[in-house]
């Protein structure tokens, strides 16, 4: 019952960014995108400082090892189950994706530079865990600061779906776009089952962590409100992991026989932040699919997550 309140709690928010966002000064004010972002920044500073207010320093060596077998273990399941559906499919292409230059335009190294927001996220949590760790306010963790601040993330995500033109109605049309994010949602949640065993973590809250689908911003939130800070970080860690695994990989997955694949590792990044990437190395066809994946797996991140976490 309490993993349904909050499900209904997020969604409450969510919808209500998206009933907003069909007001113009709304949907145009650029102060959304300022608002969005600096609740994200608050939001993060907390958990670090959580980290240190609740756990404790001993706990990042944990963390350091649980993000890194999550981030793998899921990119590694993800592909796959990929393979094995578009196999099965007989979906292989013509041609392999297009070759991705080591620079862009510009001259710029356009998907290395890419990995400068991650960085910035995790410095943040990084401020604010020497935060938490130098100020000690007894009685004060932060918990319903970022509780709080994670209703009012859902609503801004709620506004920047509408500025963003998302239209699932449109890009469900071909069936790869369906079994695309089946096929990451399955290869991520066998994966997460990896760390389980290896831990001893217990299998709800491994597939918990595994549902985040490289959304970092939200999924490690969600399981630090739920009462678990370590392995909210160690769900922040991975899935910062998994987007850069993504980013590296998809110019090298974008020449073989199923180029999509790619999509797949990204999860739910590549509606965004790995989108420009795969336009340039799969090729413009690419981008509804690659919308649609990352849209679908977003929206399913605040129902998955809260009801691993309960079981």
């Amino acid at each position: 019952m309490e993993a349904l309140f909050s499900i209904l709690t997020l969604f409450i928010f969510l919808g209500a960014g998206l009933a907003a966002a069909q007001f113009r000064p709304v949907r145009e004010n650029p102060l959304t995108e300022r608002f969005s972002s600096w609740i994200l920044y608050a939001l993060l500073f907390f958990m670090g400082f959580r980290i240190a207010a609740g756990a404790g320093s001993e706990r990042l060596v944990e963390i350091g090892r649980l993000s890194i077998a999550f981030a793998l273990s899921t990119a590694a399941g993800t592909v796959a189950v990929l393979y094995i559906i578009y196999s099965a499919a007989g979906a292989s292409v013509d041609r392999p994706g297009q070759s991705c230059t080591k620079t862009s335009p510009g001259g710029g190294l356009s998907h290395f530079a890419a990995l400068g927001e991650p960085l910035k996220l995790l410095l943040i949590v990084v401020a604010g865990f020497f935060c938490g760790w130098l100020i000690k306010i007894p009685g004060f963790t932060g918990e319903k600061i970022s509780g709080w601040m994670l209703r009012f993330l859902l609503f801004a995500i709620g506004i920047d779906m509408i500025r963003g033109g998302i239209n699932l109605k449109n890009t469900l049309a071909h069936p790869e776009t369906l079994y695309l994010p089946a096929g990451v949602i399955a290869g991520s949640l066998l994966g997460g089952l990896i760390p389980a065993v290896i831990f001893g973590i217990e299998p709800g809250k491994a597939l918990a962590v595994a549902s985040g689908f490289g959304w970092y911003s939200l999924s490690g939130v969600l399981i630090a409100d739920m009462g678990d800070p370590v392995l909210g970080s160690a769900a922040f860690m991975s899935n910062i992991l998994r987007e850069t695994i993504a980013l590296l990989s998809i110019p090298l997955i974008s020449r073989t026989r199923f180029p999509h694949i790619g999509i797949g590792v990204a999860g739910a990044t590549s509606m965004d932040v790995s989108l420009p990437l795969v336009e340039k190395c799969c090729g413009p066809e690419s981008v509804p699919v690659s919308v649609a994946n990352g849209a679908l797996l977003s929206l399913l991140v605040p129902v998955l997550v809260p009801l691993f976490f309960q079981l």
